[in-house]
């Protein structure tokens, strides 16, 4: 009989972790970072440190001590014996760290499964990222030690090739089958708040299973989590893995309106700058501001990292680098605003990848901004809004176009931005929708997809299933559930 092992995504939102074994066959749905954990005991200058490999990790629950899944570099520096792979696949569902983050620490001989713009996004996060655990499409061996020309030790970076390893991927295309074992996996594309989002459904001789992923039916691709439901629902599934952030929600949420609502604060509101606040890899909500822009003759301003994510998904972004601006802000010495100085030494203020903006014909500076504010949307967020002593913008206002705090240190964060809007005198209004389904979108789905149990993951109120359906079976942290069908039960 099949199990589900959940080691994340229990009584949570995200952290998503789930272990399928069937007739031998082993494979992970997901394999995300889990928030509560990592804000009870962490905080921005309190991290898990890469000195002890994984013994943070084990230690706090952050990661499940399982044997045969993790890099050998890691093991090795713990002193651990080596191990034998136990895992014969990961499923990724999107690229949000709270269902890929950790696939850090596996080892680089499972194959990981995933959408093209999955695939891209993580790329985009290892190359832009300074996290010592971004590294998420390659692996460069840890506290490894090579010899130098001149006899000596030297410890192992990036720059000795030789010990950088790439992970095997796999991307599958809308509807692509693959075979791992005893299992027949389909991927299925969904609407859901960044490119590439899909669910799995997966067929076996003992019973088919849907996972949904995480899913909603009000972005700019709901037709997609249509479609999925119908295919989920022909698959005549037994069980059924159902995400449910906003099970207790009944909020209807709507992208489009959110493009109405940030196009007329835009009129009605904006006499100088127009910044807005939101998710940097929602790129549906990238296009909606842009859209918005658009319509009240602004230009749009992207930051760096946001060009990067433009260019490098190519045509399954929703315009072209080329149809916005480029933030280029100041930084180490601040050499980009000074005149006359060797475009060398600006470039020294950048990392590598940075560079290839700075010269672009769409590029500006804040100096664009001070001199035109009533020209330009702002793409900004807590983490450049020390730009705005450079900006020194006016009559400026500040759309949050993204959640609310749900963490301690979120609040802490939303107090240190308001300080700042408060000193520059920056209205703030909100317009945001969703990245995930309603309570009521849920239970339709369910009734719709008719399994015949219900294992709720990604909800903090998992028991409210269990007032609508009977089928629903809570699940508990690093707990093997047996797949039975609830009729023979």
């Amino acid at each position: 009989m099949p199990t589900l092992t959940f080691y994340g995504g229990v009584n949570e939102i995200g952290g998503t972790k789930i272990l399928l074994e069937a007739e031998g066959t082993r494979i992970f749905l997901d394999f995300g970072m889990s928030f509560k954990i990592a804000n009870t005991y962490f905080a921005e200058f309190l991290q898990p440190r890469k000195c002890t490999a994984l013994a943070d990790f084990f230690e706090l629950g952050l990661l499940p001590d399982i044997k045969g899944i993790y890099r050998e570099d890691y093991l090795k520096h713990m002193n651990r014996p080596k191990e034998e792979r136990s895992v014969d696949a990961v499923f990724l569902t999107h690229a949000h760290a709270d269902h890929a983050q950790y696939i850090h620490f596996l080892r680089t001989d499972i194959p990981i499964y995933c959408t093209k713009a999955t695939k891209i996004i993580l790329q985009v996060v290892e190359e832009t990222g300074s996290n010592p655990f971004s590294d998420l499409i390659t692996a460069c061996d840890a506290f490894t030690f090579y010899e130098t020309k001149k006899g000596t030790l030297g410890r192992v970076t990036r720059r000795n090739t030789d010990f950088v390893h790439e992970r095997t991927f796999y991307v599958m295309e809308p509807e692509d089958k693959v075979t791992i074992g005893s299992l027949e996996i389909e991927m299925v594309p969904v609407d859901h708040s960044l490119p590439g989002a899909c669910g799995y459904i997966i067929y076996s001789d003992e019973g088919n299973l849907v996972y949904t992923g995480d899913i909603r039916f009000h972005g700019s691709n709901q037709a997609l989590s249509k479609k999925f439901v119908a295919k989920a629902k022909a698959a005549e599934p037994k069980w059924l893995l159902s995400e449910g952030t906003r099970i207790d929600s009944t909020q209807q949420d709507s992208e489009a309106g959110v493009k109405q609502e940030i196009t007329q604060l835009i009129a009605d509101r904006a006499k100088g700058l127009v910044f807005v606040e939101h998710p940097i890899r929602d790129l549906d909500r990238v296009n909606t501001i842009f859209e918005a822009a658009k319509t009240n003759n602004r230009e749009f301003a992207v930051t760096l990292k946001l060009a990067y994510l433009i260019e490098a998904l190519g045509a399954l972004a929703p315009f072209s680098l080329s149809d916005v601006k480029i933030l280029v802000p100041k930084k180490s010495w601040g050499l980009i605003s000074k005149e006359g100085i060797d475009s060398k030494l600006v470039e020294q203020d950048y990392a590598t990848w940075e560079r290839e903006y700075i010269g672009r014909a769409n590029s500006i500076t804040c100096n664009a901004l001070q001199k035109n504010p009533e020209k330009y949307v702002v793409s900004m967020s807590l983490w450049e809004i020390n730009q705005l002593t450079d900006i020194q913008p006016e009559a400026a206002i500040w759309i949050k176009s993204s959640c609310e705090p749900f963490s301690e240190e979120m609040e802490l964060d939303e107090e240190r931005k308001r300080n700042w809007l408060e000193h520059f005198g920056i209205k703030e209004y909100f317009a945001h929708a969703s990245g995930h389904a309603s309570g009521a979108e849920l239970k339709a789905i369910i009734k719709e997809i008719n399994p015949d149990r219900v294992y709720p993951v990604h909800a903090e109120h998992p028991e409210l299933f269990q007032e609508f359906f009977k089928n629903v079976e809570l699940v508990e942290q690093g707990k093997k559930h047996t797949m039975q069908a609830w009729k023979s039960l």
